[in-house]
């Protein structure tokens, strides 16, 4: 587990408390590590993989919103 550089963002899925984490790389070589964590379990992923997922959940966002024409 690399050490944590900062918290990105918090929040509450269905009742339970969420915690983003920036990590440092668990190798020198290695890319930084992403955790999403509450008390019931723990996401890990790579820095560059979050980002792309991330992404893409934003476009589908934009997508469904321009489909139902929501504003």
């Amino acid at each position: 587990m690399g050490e944590q550089i900062k918290i990105l963002a918090k929040g509450i899925i269905l009742d339970t408390p969420i915690e983003i984490e920036l990590n440092h790389a668990l190798a020198k070589t290695g890319d930084q590590q992403i955790h999403i964590q509450s008390d019931n379990f723990r996401f890990e992923i790579d820095k560059k993989d979050y980002i792309k997922y991330a992404m893409s959940i934003l476009v589908a966002a934009k997508n469904l919103k321009n489909l139902k024409r929501i504003s």
